[in-house]
Parts: C-alpha cells; sequence; structure tokens
C-alpha cells in the first residue's frame, strides 16, 4: 500500500521540495475541526475571527525514560508485529491514584515555599533558592535506581529534601541556641536494598480525602513552626493565634468550634479506647522500654493536655477499626481532627506532651497509610524532634518518645532503601561511632541495649548513603579520578569493617535478657523454635539479623569472610523462627519487614508458606497492614500456589 506520507513533492522546476511536518500544537478547535491554525495566542486568528472560545492543549509527551510512576515490571512490552505470530496481551495499569498524589505533594511543595516566611529582610527568599529547589526536585527523579523507583513515593522525598533547603537558607546568619537541621546533600545516593515490587495507595489518606488534608495541614506547621523558630532568636507571641495558624484542612465544623465527637464517642467509649491502649496499643510503643512510659506516664499526662488525650483516643480507635476491618472511619477521623486542631497553637512550645501527642499520631498514620508514603509521615514529626534537641539519652518520657519514633523511622528506611530522617549524629552523645557505643555499653539495662540494635541498624542505612556503593552499581563518572576513586573504595571499606564489627560484638555481647530461654527443632515446622523472654529480646535479636544480612549483602569485595561469620542464609531463617515462635503483638508490627528481607532467600516451599502464614496471623491480631508484603514476596518468588490470604492491605 503507497504510503502518501513518504511521497516527496516536487516544485514546477522538479526540484524536491522538503514535506512540511503536520502541525499538532494548534488551539483544540482547530484541531477538532482540521483546519489549520496560526496558533496565534491566547486566541488564534481563526477562532478570534469565528467569535469561538479558543482553548489550547497541554502538549504533554509520555517519554518511557522519564517514566516515575511505574515500575520496569509494570512497562507494558513492545511487541513486534508479525503476520504470523498474533500480539501478546496487555494488561492495563491503574495508576490514576499515583499522579494524583504526586500533582498534589507538588502543589503542596509550592505552598510550602511560599507560606514559610522568615521574620527578617536578610532570610528572604530569593529567586536563586527557587532554582536551587528545582535542582534538587530535578536531581531526585534523575538519580533514582530502578529498584527504587517501585516502592518510594518520590514527591514525599523531594518535599522532605526542598523543605530542608529553605532551613539551610534560613539558618544562614543565625546564632540562635535553636539546633539547626541537617542540610541535604546535593545528591541522595541509595543503597539497592531488597524493595516492594507492588504499586500499594494511601489507603484513608487517598487525594481529596479529610484524613490527608488534616495530615497535610499538621505536617505543614510542624515544618514551618520549626522553620520559623530556628531562624529567629525572639518568638512574637503577640501574633493572634487565627494569624499564624491555618487549620483549613481540618474542616468546618472545626473551625466554628462545633466538633459532633458526642455521636462517636460516649463515656462508655472512651474507657474502651482507654483500656485498649493500656491493655494492646500502650505494650506496642513500650517494647524498649522497662519502665512503660507510655503505658504508664502519658494516660496521666492526657489528663491535663487535651490534644494528648484525643491523640491517644485517635491511635486506639483507629487501630480497632484496622483489627475489626471495620470500615466506617468517622469516629478515628473526628478524634484525629479534634487532636490536631488542639496541638496546633501549642508548636510552638516544643513541650514533653506536645511531643508526645505528635509521635503518638505518627503511630495512627503508620497503621493506616502505604508504607512507601511513610517518610512524609514521619518527616515533621522528625523536625520538631530533632530541633527540640531530644536524643536517645533524655531520659525519662523523652528518651522513650525517641526510641519510639526512631524505630519507626528505621522501618521507613528498611523500606525506602533510605537513610533516617534524624541524622544518627543525633541520636547519642553527637560525637564519633565509637564514643555513641561506649555510651550504650555503660548503661546499664537490657532495653538499652536492645536500642543498641536499633541505633546500629540506623547506621547501616546511614552508610547507603555513600557515594561509592553508587559508583559500584552504575559505574564511577568520567570526571573522576582513580586515584578519588580508591580513596572513596577504601574509606568504604574502613566504615564497612568498623560497623561491622560493633554488630558482631552486638550479638557476642547480649546481656542474659536478651538471650533465648529455650531453643528447639521440631518436625512440624520448617523452622527451629527460638523462645524470648521479653519483647526487647524478640524484637532487638530480629533486628539484628535483618542488618546482618544487609551488611554481608554489601560487603566490599576486597573483605574476605571470616570462619566464623554465620551466612545470610542463618540470618534469614533466624528471622523466620523468631516471628513463628514469638508472639508478642508489638514486636510482630515492626517484624514486617525483616521477614520479607528473610524471605527473598528462601526458596523452600514449606518455609515460604511459614511466613505467609505468620503475616496473615499478624494482620489478623494486631491490623497492622502485611497483605502488601504478602505480595510483594509472591511475585518474588514467583509462585502462585501459595493459600490466598483473605486479610486486607491497609484500609
Amino acid at each position: 500500500m503507497l504510503d502518501l506520507a513518504t511521497v516527496p513533492t516536487y516544485t514546477r522546476a522538479g526540484e524536491e521540495k522538503p514535506k512540511r511536518a503536520r502541525v499538532r500544537s494548534g488551539c483544540m478547535q482547530c484541531r477538532t475541526k482540521r483546519r489549520k491554525c496560526d496558533e496565534a495566542k491566547p486566541v488564534c486568528g481563526r477562532c478570534k475571527g469565528k467569535k469561538e472560545a479558543c482553548q489550547w492543549g497541554t502538549r504533554i509527551v509520555f517519554r518511557e525514560e522519564n517514566n516515575h510512576g511505574l515500575s520496569t515490571l509494570q512497562l507494558l512490552p513492545k511487541h513486534k508485529t508479525s503476520k504470523s505470530i498474533a500480539p501478546g496481551g496487555f494488561q492495563i495499569q491503574d495508576i490514576t491514584a499515583e499522579v494524583i498524589r504526586e500533582q498534589q505533594h507538588r502543589e503542596e511543595v509550592e505552598r510550602s515555599a511560599l507560606t514559610i516566611e522568615p521574620a527578617s529582610a536578610e532570610h528572604d527568599r530569593s529567586p536563586r533558592l527557587a532554582d536551587e529547589a528545582a535542582k534538587h526536585f530535578d536531581a531526585a527523579y534523575s538519580w533514582e535506581t530502578a529498584a527504587a523507583v517501585d516502592q518510594m513515593l518520590v514527591a514525599s522525598e523531594v518535599c522532605t529534601k526542598i523543605d530542608d533547603n529553605c532551613q539551610q537558607s534560613l539558618f544562614v546568619g543565625n546564632t540562635g541556641t535553636a539546633n539547626p537541621l541537617p542540610v541535604v546533600n546535593e545528591l541522595s545516593y541509595e543503597w539497592s536494598i531488597p524493595t516492594a515490587l507492588g504499586s500499594y495507595d494511601d489507603s484513608i489518606f487517598l487525594p481529596g480525602s479529610a484524613y490527608l488534608d488534616a495530615h497535610s495541614t499538621l505536617r505543614s506547621h510542624l515544618i514551618q513552626e520549626v522553620n520559623i523558630s530556628s531562624a529567629t532568636r525572639t518568638r512574637t507571641p503577640e501574633l493572634p493565634q487565627d494569624d499564624r495558624l491555618d487549620m483549613s484542612g481540618l474542616g468546618d465544623e472545626f473551625l466554628n468550634g462545633h466538633v459532633p465527637l458526642q455521636e462517636f464517642l460516649t463515656d462508655e467509649d472512651e474507657y474502651a479506647l482507654l483500656e485498649n491502649w493500656v491493655e494492646e496499643l500502650s505494650p506496642w510503643l513500650d517494647k524498649f522500654d522497662d519502665q512503660r512510659h507510655f503505658q504508664h506516664t502519658l494516660p496521666i499526662m492526657a489528663r491535663s493536655h487535651a490534644h494528648l488525650r484525643f491523640s491517644i483516643l485517635a491511635t486506639s480507635a483507629r487501630q480497632l477499626e484496622r483489627k475489626e476491618r471495620n470500615s466506617h472511619t468517622e469516629r478515628s477521623l473526628a478524634l484525629y481532627q479534634k487532636a490536631i486542631q488542639l496541638v496546633l497553637p501549642e508548636l510552638h512550645t516544643r513541650s514533653t506532651p506536645v511531643i508526645a501527642s505528635c509521635v503518638v499520631l505518627c503511630v495512627l498514620e503508620m497503621q493506616s497509610s502505604s508504607p512507601k508514603a511513610w517518610r512524609q509521615h514521619l518527616d515533621g514529626c522528625a523536625h520538631l524532634i530533632q530541633a527540640s534537641g531530644i536524643n536517645g539519652f533524655s531520659g525519662g518520657v523523652k528518651q522513650a518518645l525517641f526510641w519510639c519514633f526512631a524505630r519507626m523511622d528505621v522501618c521507613g528506611g528498611l523500606i525506602t532503601s533510605m537513610s533516617t530522617l534524624i541524622p544518627m549524629t543525633h541520636w547519642a552523645s553527637g560525637l564519633t561511632l565509637d564514643d555513641d557505643t561506649n555510651l550504650f555499653r555503660k548503661t546499664s539495662g537490657f532495653s538499652t541495649y536492645a536500642c543498641y540494635a536499633v541505633y546500629l541498624c540506623g547506621h547501616v542505612l546511614d552508610l547507603s548513603t555513600q557515594k561509592l556503593q553508587l559508583a559500584s552499581h552504575v559505574g564511577v563518572s568520567p570526571n573522576t579520578s582513580i586515584e578519588s576513586s580508591e580513596r572513596t573504595s577504601l574509606s568504604y571499606s574502613a566504615r564497612w569493617t568498623e560497623l561491622w564489627g560493633y554488630i558482631d560484638d552486638w550479638y557476642r555481647h547480649r546481656p542474659d535478657e536478651m538471650q533465648p530461654i529455650a531453643s528447639v527443632l521440631t518436625e512440624s515446622c520448617p523452622f527451629p523454635k527460638i523462645l524470648y523472654s521479653n519483647p526487647a529480646a524478640i524484637s532487638g535479636n530480629q533486628l539484628h539479623h535483618t542488618t546482618s544480612i544487609l551488611m554481608l549483602q554489601h560487603k566490599p569485595s576486597s573483605m574476605m569472610r571470616s570462619p566464623r561469620a554465620r551466612s545470610i542464609l542463618w540470618h534469614a531463617r533466624q528471622i523466620c523462627a523468631i516471628s513463628i515462635t514469638n508472639h508478642h503483638h508489638g514486636a510482630w508490627t515492626n517484624s514486617i519487614q525483616p521477614l520479607w528481607i528473610a524471605g527473598q532467600w528462601l526458596s523452600n516451599p514449606s518455609e515460604q508458606q511459614a511466613i505467609l502464614d505468620v503475616l496473615e496471623r499478624i494482620e489478623k491480631e494486631t491490623g497492622w497492614g502485611t497483605k502488601w508484603r504478602v505480595k510483594d514476596l509472591k511475585t518474588f518468588w514467583g509462585n502462585r500456589d501459595h493459600k490466598t490470604i483473605v486479610s486486607s492491605g491497609p484500609s
């Protein structure tokens, strides 16, 4: 068949005339009616003459190399057409929620950049800062690895980078006593830790939902409060509250002060929620705290601080909704909004009850949001904790709050293959790794030793940001000299060796309370049964084995394996054995990511089924979503013969 598009045109002199490309950039009216458009804007000549509305398209062109919403597994295959071979089947991927969420986060970044204003002229934003923010935005896309694209909420991390970039500008010339926030490096190098293969929505935090609106209000005020108060020596308390706080995300009924909580919260309901907090939720959060501050201290503190009371009630209500698979979230939403409404005017105090409310609300959001969006739900609270100067040795309630948040921070880092939101230099003494480890060793108590395991895991995530790891995967830049590359390699090897020494030492010098009280092999279970006496030992040992797997996966090629070193397979089996044997709900909620990492090293069908069974039981008994990891494991194993888990994911 003759293709007219390929036939050249000739002038009268017989010379070939270059064919003009068909214009696809005209207005929508001309394109619809197939008329030539002069492309005059805002109204083209034809529409102006016809007195018609002139509308212009977005001129968006899809380029596969710029795709950031689909994983490489989701990309449609390129089929070669053939007369004898029928084209393969196609599967339509619905990414509507991801597109909406990304656009919403972009708009949130722009709003934050416009609303965060410094108190003096010397801190004014400039076009240069906006350009730098745009560069960070582009860099976040261009430097992502293919493995990380599937499970990272890119726009959320960009929000964090731009916010930190704004903080860097605000701190110039600041001589106040406020603790400065970290400065984001030009590029964020990621370590290839096993990532999620699927794509999951934000559950109740869907675009346009009341939950997401309330969260966005809290997050923006947390970041704004830290930025403004850190950039100025003195505050301006005379500023009216109505001018300082934007509560538009909390709904009209909250702005008017008419909160219909009575229909959601009777005296009996409040009693039941507090009982659930004391008996179920607080043991989750106190698993590394032998003084049980979340169970004993926070309920008493909540008597005189309404925002903490409603934060506790909201988190308890949400946990019951998830455990009972209740789709009616009106009660937890009303309590969540009320807690945010009450805590916003108190953020500037940075008091212990305020920080406690923010940490408790983070627990609610971790239960209910997509795991790939955890960093967005944690970064505001991370800024507040860091700016308040709280660390792992602050003592009392503050120390308990820090380690509760640190465990969520580390879990989020394991999911996204990124370093912790709170820099490791702010976790303990603020000095060297050796000084920090000595501080942990000198502190008595097995619960502190369990926190030591969290600290070491945070350093493993921090190690992932070194430039060497990226260079070893994608090649050294041509501008990088051989000497520089060798120095970087030696630096990474030295740091890996030092950190591995501390990790190995942690296991060999565990106190008695951190060691198993019984261990036995049975024919009924493919894994050994390893029993621990307390939740700190359960979760601490499991986190140690997870850390060991990650370190062994990325051991420098020049390092020789120690004869007494355990294999990755041994650590993986230990992780699974701990979760299957020990049924503490608090330890279970922290075991989902370790089970995912361990499961990728196990190929025996009975072992794989045992992992799926314990994940099903975790969600059924605690309400903490696990189905997303079940899907990831099944996809990774490539086996669809396992029993189908009927429990739902985050809802």
